[in-house]
């Protein structure tokens, strides 16, 4: 073991000399338990003198470099909860750059704010993900490890559903989510989850969870719900009814045309194995329950062959109005739907035109007075 170079206080740890001599005469490592039994005697004691400090450092700080993870991990899980460790001991277990390091930065207390902005900042990326893990984060913290734009850090950051993260980087996890399941299934058990961002990841969620979030948007839209015109709605109804015996490419490129989304977004709708967004999609352009369920039945996909799931779709579209469906779908596709009134044609203002030859002139018709 190296001798440190500065004279140390005698007779700080007076138990560990015995032990030492057992673990040699059994063949064991005196190193490892060195270091595991000054550590558990170093937490035993509520204060530590100061030839206590200095003597615990200079001996554990050696041994940090030379145990094993599993030693390591052990001491450091019992130093990282202690309110007095030196800090040189914990710079020492940081050093080490593996799970031991890992553990220290998850679970240690005294590490101020601004040590951990640095090392969230400037650390690698197995730093940033244990800092992720902590029970607290300042808001600094947080965005600046969400800022990083890595993946590990990310689902180290949403792993915590009860921990309070800053709504900016809630909202950014949000939008890396789409597309990924697991960062986007962490996201959805937060509580606090708000609506707009639940409707971020509709295309994620599990079935009980989209019917949740259509509940939720129909309920807020209730007051807001908006209706295309009778004539747009038996135009549309046509319309669908004419893609129920085409394929899908015509159904992806109907759907791009009506919604004014890209054919990437529109065929990524279509294309969903459980129908969801596309019944989501047909109540947003204002399309009645009926038609959908036509249409899923006669394209003759996968979907028509459950009588449940069709069903559920029914259910889906029956209990969604158009307002909620559209706030649903302005959160998964990033875009703002156009109204429906392009879809139908054009109705005239005035069913029979006025005779040219008798223009109107507003000085013929009498002013009406008010009476008094």
């Amino acid at each position: 073991m190296q001798v440190p170079a500065t004279p140390m206080p005698a007779n700080a740890f007076p138990e560990i000399g015995p032990l030492i001599l057992a673990a040699k005469a059994d063949g064991i490592d005196p190193r490892m338990v060195l270091a595991r039994v000054l550590t558990d005697l170093f937490v035993g004691r509520v204060m530590h003198t100061n030839d206590e400090l200095v003597q615990f450092e200079a001996l554990i700080e050696p041994l940090i470099r030379i145990v094993d993870v599993q030693t390591g991990l052990a001491v450091a899980a019992k130093l990282a909860r202690h309110v007095e460790t030196p800090r040189g001991v914990l710079e020492a277990l940081l050093a080490r750059e593996d799970e031991v390091s890992f553990a220290v930065l998850r679970d240690a207390i005294t590490l101020d704010r601004r040590t951990l902005d640095i090392l969230a900042e400037q650390g690698s990326g197995l730093v940033a993900a244990a800092i992720a893990t902590r029970n607290d984060i300042a808001e600094t913290t947080a965005r600046i490890l969400v800022y990083r734009d890595q993946l590990p850090v990310d689902l180290a950051l949403a792993q915590k559903p009860k921990r309070d993260l800053p709504g900016d980087v809630v909202s950014l996890l949000c939008a890396r989510a789409r597309g990924d399941l697991e960062l986007a299934k962490l996201l959805l058990e937060r509580p606090s989850l708000g609506l707009r961002e639940r409707c971020a990841l509709f295309m994620e969620a599990e079935p009980h969870e989209r019917a949740a979030i259509a509940a939720e948007a129909t309920r807020r839209g209730f007051l807001t719900r908006g209706r295309p015109s009778p004539y747009a709605r038996e135009e549309l109804d046509v319309a669908i009814h004419e893609l129920a015996g085409q394929g899908k490419e015509k159904v992806v490129e109907a759907l791009a045309s009506w919604l004014g989304v890209s054919l990437e977004d529109a065929r990524r709708i279509v294309e969903d194995s459980t129908g969801e967004p596309l019944v989501i999609a047909l109540r947003a352009c204002g399309a009645r329950p009926e038609p959908i369920v036509t249409l899923l039945l006669r394209r003759g996909v996968h979907l028509s062959r459950s009588v449940e799931r069709i069903f559920s779709l029914e259910r889906l579209a029956r209990e969604t109005s158009g307002a909620a469906a559209l706030m649903v779908l302005e959160g998964f596709a990033q875009f703002r739907a156009r109204p429906l009134r392009h879809v139908a044609a054009q109705r005239p203002f005035r069913e029979t035109p006025l005779p040219s030859a008798e223009p109107v002139i507003a000085g013929s018709f009498k002013r009406r007075e008010r009476s008094r």
